[in-house]
C-alpha cells in the first residue's frame, strides 16, 4: 500500500446537523484501506450546528489511518425518512492536509487537522469537513432513502413508535420548518447556496498593510492560520487577490495604517441575505469578472463600511455592521 494508505495521524470525528432539521444518526463510521477505522458518535438527536460539532467519542485507538470512505445510516424526522450510503473521500488529498497542517499564529508552533465533521441535511445529504484550526472542506455527498426490514426495526423504531415519535418531535421544531413539512417544501438550497464559491478579493481605500486575519465563510470553512511558518505571503493573498472563496459568515483583519498604527477591521456577522444576494447579482452581472469586497475606512480609523463590486456593477452591504478598533 501507498503511504497515504497506511500513515496515521490523531484522528477523531463529530457529528452535526443542519440547523432546525433534526436527525438521528444510527451508525457511521470512517473506513481506512485495512477494513478498519473510527466512529461518528450515533445514538443522539442532533438538532443543527451547521459545520460545528460538540460531540466527539474516545474510542479505540486515537491514530488513524487515513480513511478511503465513510458509511453512515441515519433518520431524518422532518422527513420520516431513514436514509444510508458509502462515500469515497479523497484520500491522498486528506493525507496531503494531515501532513500539511498550518502554522498556528497564536501558539507560534505547527498544528495539524483532528476531526472529521460530519454534517447531516435533509434530502439524504451529507457534508464533511477537516477540522482543527483551519476547516476545509472535504465534500458533498449524496445519500439514498431506505426501509428497514422488520428484523432492523428492532434496531431503530418499531412503525407504532415512529409514527408516535415524528409526531411529537415535529411538534418541537422551529415553525418554520412545520410550516416546509406539511407544504412537502424541504430542500437543500439553502446549504447549496453555501457550499458556492465565488472569485473575490478584499480591497482598502486606504493604505493598509494587512498582518493576519481569521475569515469564516458561509460553507463553514475558516482559515485562520498560514500552512507554515514562512507562509504569510500566500496566506494574505488568499484574501488579498481574486480567488475561488465562499461567501464570508465573518471577518478579522489586522493591519498597519500608513501613520504606523495598528487596527482590526472586525465584521463579526455578515447580514447572510444581503451579502449572498450581492454575490449572486454580481455573478450573474458579469460571470467573469472578479468581485470586491471594498473596506472604505475614513482618515482617523474610526468608521467603515463596506461595498461589494465588480466592472459590471457596485452593491453597498449596508445591513450589516463593520467596526474598527485601535490595536496600539
Amino acid at each position: 500500500m501507498h503511504k497515504y494508505q497506511t500513515e496515521k495521524f490523531r484522528l477523531t470525528a463529530g457529528p452535526c446537523a443542519a440547523d432546525d432539521y433534526w436527525v438521528t444518526i444510527q451508525s457511521a463510521s470512517f473506513i481506512n484501506s485495512q477494513g478498519t477505522g473510527f466512529p461518528v458518535p450515533s445514538g443522539h438527536t442532533l438538532r443543527g450546528n451547521w459545520g460545528a460539532s460538540g460531540t466527539v467519542w474516545a474510542v479505540g485507538d486515537e491514530f488513524q489511518a487515513v480513511p478511503e470512505r465513510l458509511t453512515a445510516r441515519w433518520f431524518s424526522y422532518a422527513e420520516d425518512k431513514f436514509y444510508r450510503g458509502e462515500f469515497a473521500l479523497p484520500q491522498e488529498k486528506l493525507h496531503a492536509l494531515l501532513k500539511q497542517g498550518a502554522w498556528d499564529l497564536e501558539k507560534n508552533k505547527a498544528v495539524t487537522y483532528h476531526t472529521f465533521t460530519v454534517c447531516v441535511l435533509p434530502k439524504g445529504v451529507v457534508v464533511v469537513w477537516l477540522t482543527g484550526g483551519n476547516q476545509v472542506l472535504v465534500g458533498r455527498y449524496q445519500a439514498q432513502e431506505f426501509q428497514p426490514s422488520p428484523a432492523e426495526y428492532q434496531d431503530y423504531y418499531g412503525p407504532a413508535e415512529r409514527t408516535s415519535m415524528v409526531k411529537e418531535t415535529r411538534e418541537e421544531m422551529p415553525a418554520k420548518v412545520q410550516v416546509e413539512v406539511k407544504a412537502g417544501t424541504i430542500s437543500t438550497k439553502q446549504w447549496d447556496e453555501y457550499l458556492k464559491t465565488y472569485n473575490w478579493q478584499v480591497a482598502f481605500n486606504v493604505p493598509f498593510a494587512l498582518r493576519e486575519y481569521s475569515f469564516y465563510g458561509v460553507n463553514a470553512e475558516r482559515r485562520l492560520n498560514p500552512l507554515t511558518r514562512d507562509g504569510l505571503e500566500p496566506y494574505r493573498q488568499f484574501v488579498l487577490a481574486p480567488a475561488p472563496k465562499p461567501v464570508p459568515r465573518r471577518f478579522y483583519l489586522h493591519g498597519t495604517a500608513e501613520h504606523g498604527a495598528q487596527y482590526e477591521v472586525r465584521v463579526s456577522d455578515f447580514d447572510e441575505a444581503e451579502t449572498l444576494a450581492a454575490f449572486r447579482a454580481l455573478h450573474t452581472a458579469s460571470p467573469k469578472s472578479p468581485i470586491t469586497l471594498l473596506f472604505t475606512i475614513d482618515k482617523p480609523f474610526q468608521k467603515a463600511t463596506m461595498t461589494l463590486q465588480n466592472e459590471a456593477k457596485q452593491i453597498p452591504l449596508t445591513k450589516t455592521k463593520v467596526e474598527v478598533f485601535n490595536e496600539d
